[in-house]
């Protein structure tokens, strides 16, 4: 009997774009060379509103939780648990219970997590095995951003036991997998999968890094410009008030002026008769 490949990860702030990209194929992988791009068309997410921006829909999920204190910058934003079999499996299932595999595997862990916290149950058929992607915000049931708090050894395990049953009374031929502790190496089938996608977050990280030395530079030269603009301020201001105190002295002129004016018929001296003979 097959076994049933279940795999959890956690994933930071920083890597959202890098697993929304390769989830949903938005650009062609080089490091992956299994994935046929020319079947993309036949991958399938079975979340009920699925997201088509992750960061977005990840941050209006942290943003209901009205949490008091403030997420920490190295917080797990995001989890993903793998699920598949190995090509054995796949090959006695119709296109139709393929689906129905998911669509069973999807339900269950959308009860596990919490229907509100999943964000895409994304089926990948474009390579050598279908599985699928489960990602959700892992928030706990009062309400925490906690991965470590769901997920621990006793969780897992229990999840790794758990799964499979419930897949064999709804009809699959599938036992338990290895069991995955936290931290433990990632052994199953999607291994080559995962060492794309770490490579995929290493290539996000540098661009990551670019841009925050681009916005660096960018913020200088805006500091620099703001210096500037400070300073032409400061010289239209002092024009400005060299304007209105030569305006105030023209019209101080002009008033003295017009005093003068109207004090000479008073001051101007008296015409002498002219003497009789």
């Amino acid at each position: 009997m097959s076994t049933l490949v279940l795999h959890m990860d956690k994933f930071k702030k920083d890597a959202i774009r890098g697993i929304q990209s390769h989830n949903r194929r938005e650009r062609e992988s080089h490091s992956n060379p299994d994935i046929d791009y020319s079947r993309s068309v036949g991958n399938y997410d079975l979340c009920e509103n699925p997201s088509a921006n992750y960061a977005e829909s990840i941050q209006n999920r942290i943003d209901d939780l009205l949490m008091v204190k403030a997420v920490r910058k190295d917080a797990v934003h995001l989890c993903g648990l793998v699920v598949s079999s190995d090509k054995a499996f796949f090959d006695t299932l119709t296109v139709e219970e393929t689906r129905r595999f998911f669509e069973e595997s999807a339900a269950f862990l959308t009860d596990f997590v919490g229907r509100e916290n999943v964000i895409s149950a994304m089926v990948h058929t474009d390579e050598k095995t279908p599985h699928m992607h489960f990602l959700h915000v892992p928030v706990t049931s009062d309400g925490r951003l906690s991965a470590n708090s769901i997920y621990t050894r006793a969780s897992l395990k229990k999840l790794q036991a758990d799964l499979p049953a419930y897949l064999q009374s709804r009809g699959f031929a599938i036992q338990r997998g290895v069991e995955q502790k936290p931290g433990s190496a990632k052994k199953h089938l999607d291994t080559r999968e995962f060492k794309q996608q770490q490579e995929a977050l290493a290539g996000l990280r540098n661009e990551a890094d670019a841009v925050a030395h681009e916005a660096l530079q960018l913020i200088g030269e805006m500091a620099e410009r703001r210096k500037q603009e400070e300073v032409l301020q400061e010289r239209l201001q002092s024009m400005e008030r060299q304007e209105r105190e030569r305006q105030e002295a023209e019209a101080r002129q002009q008033s003295e002026r017009e005093q003068q004016i109207r004090q000479e018929p008073e001051a101007a001296p008296q015409r002498r008769r002219p003497r009789m003979r």
